[in-house]
């Protein structure tokens, strides 16, 4: 064990032990209670497992990512950015969350030769989706969200073919966000010709849809053979399509760089509560490194070669049926595991740190940190971090943080902390930046936290602010989580509580 980096999966597919076994020095725990240094999971993982983590261990999903991997979630968080910046957010379609939206999206029918996706908000591998073009068609007995879009009628075709992009993106670190794009990818084709939406042929999912679960039952799918070859099969290699439309004359550098520019606004629009998450529920961390996520980003490009967002995967498949599969998927998970820079030295460091803190804790003489300690402490940790992460990308390439990606998303990211803040009742967690020394304020102390600090300790008297906000409850704050998660406010609309109280004990 003092050598090994230990694993426990918990997962259905093949190449994820394959790949784990791969690496010399790796063993696999006998079972979920063993001292292991990395969980794997393809579910979700539920806050109070997390809460249970050691600081060494690392687990493959962060607490609240489902506010954009929910297909509503998605939609909410992005709409709401939208508003604040509506060119820099104009890269997902037209959406409507149903039914709270309902009235808004009948009004859209009141054009004519429109067409709408319609998707379960919780619906993946394409189950439960279906295109619509007149309002009777509309599901009005919501016994579930739906997320309804505007269909992209004049799609980029690839051989008379409509295609999307399963593009992988490796989220280390939530404070700051830490992203990374491979360059591997698959681009998934519908396995039928595609002709535009009509009232005929809207129900012909193998045209209009391009998810492989779908369009693998068709007896005229064809499985890649070659991943090098551009024009082979129904699935292709991300990297040999880009060859291929850099040949046709298509401006492919502009087009990675709007994809990537989308990734990173998508994730910095939930940035504030990943990282709210992160530090109610691993309050002693300052190395922002106990959770990962590899998300699928699908991708459809239209007929000008502009991307647009679909949707957001928190547990891609990693099925390999294909030598296409068992190539990318294989390569994005070790480059992934080496990302993670898994050490034993590290490991016992941070045993060794713990025991001495429980010890000093026990002899009355431990020293809590301040705010100002932790910020410089964070920061540096952040830099080094870095530095490590670029000497060993592998075929990842960094989307995020670095002095210059900071800067241009600013405004985008403060926007976002904005918006988190009004949906929370409060101030939110200063993030920590590689390109500014920790805040301070009039003494020394960072953010509204030492201003608190600085008054309680004179004697002053709380502020209105503060008197008006009691300290929530268990209960409260399982109930503030879920909603915040749904995209909603923390705090309950007035009357809201009643409502749901007398519609309990009618």
């Amino acid at each position: 064990r003092a050598s090994k980096i230990v694993y426990w999966l918990e997962t259905k597919y093949e190449i994820l032990p394959e790949v784990c076994g791969s690496f010399e020095n790796w063993k696999e725990a006998p079972s979920a209670a063993y001292d292991f240094d990395l969980l794997w999971c393809d579910t979700a993982i539920a806050a109070d497992r997390f809460v249970k983590l050691k600081l060494y261990q690392k687990m493959n999903h962060f607490v609240g990512m489902s506010s954009i991997t929910r297909k509503n979630n998605l939609g909410r968080n992005l709409l709401r950015m939208r508003k604040q910046f509506p060119k820099e957010y104009k890269f997902f379609p037209d959406t409507w969350i149903l039914p709270t939206d309902l009235s808004d999206f009948k009004a859209q029918f009141n054009a004519k030769n429109k067409t709408f996706i319609v998707k379960p908000d919780n619906g993946c591998q394409g189950k439960g989706i279906f295109l619509v073009r007149d309002l009777e068609k509309v599901p009005m007995d919501f016994s579930t969200t739906y997320v309804a879009q505007r269909y992209i009628h004049r799609p980029f075709l690839l051989d008379g073919f409509k295609f999307d992009l399963r593009l992988y993106v490796f989220v280390v670190g939530c404070d700051p966000l830490r992203i990374f794009l491979h360059k591997r990818g698959l681009v998934r084709l519908a396995s039928e010709p595609y002709v535009e939406p009509t009232g005929k042929n809207i129900g012909q999912a193998m045209v209009h849809l391009t998810n492989y679960a779908i369009n693998k039952m068709n007896p005229d799918f064809v499985e890649n053979t070659n991943p090098d070859d551009a024009r082979d099969g129904h699935k292709r290699s991300w990297e040999a399509v880009q060859d291929h439309l850099r040949s046709c004359g298509h401006d492919v550098d502009q087009l990675v760089a709007e994809i990537e520019d989308l990734i990173v606004k998508t994730l910095i629009a939930v940035q504030p509560s990943l990282s709210h998450f992160y530090h109610s529920c691993q309050p002693e961390d300052v190395e922002n490194a106990m959770c990962f996520e590899i998300l699928g980003f699908d991708v459809m490009l239209d007929h000008k070669l502009q991307p647009w967002l679909l949707e957001v995967n928190h547990a891609p498949s990693f099925a390999a049926e294909s030598e296409l599969d068992q190539v990318v998927k294989t390569e994005v998970l070790t480059d992934s595991f080496v990302l993670l820079n898994f050490s034993p030295d590290e490991r016992r460091r941070k045993k060794r740190e713990a025991r001495e803190k429980m010890e000093q804790r026990a002899m009355g003489v431990s020293t809590k940190q301040s705010m100002e300690e932790r910020a410089v402490l964070e920061q540096q940790i952040a830099r080094e971090r870095t530095v490590w992460e670029d000497a060993h990308l592998g075929r990842f390439k960094r989307l995020y943080p670095s002095e210059a990606k900071e800067r241009e998303y600013l405004q985008v990211h403060d926007a976002a902390v904005g918006i988190w803040e009004m949906l929370m009742g409060g101030t939110s967690r200063r993030s920590v930046r590689l390109t500014e020394a920790p805040p301070e304020d009039g003494d020394g102390r960072p953010d509204a936290e030492g201003k608190q600090e600085r008054r309680k300790a004179a004697g002053e008297p709380k502020s209105e602010k503060e008197k008006e906000a009691p300290k929530r409850t268990p209960e409260q704050v399982r109930e503030v989580v879920e909603r915040l998660m749904a995209g909603c406010s923390a705090r309950p609309r007035p009357g809201e509580r009643g409502r749901r109280r007398g519609s309990k004990g009618a």
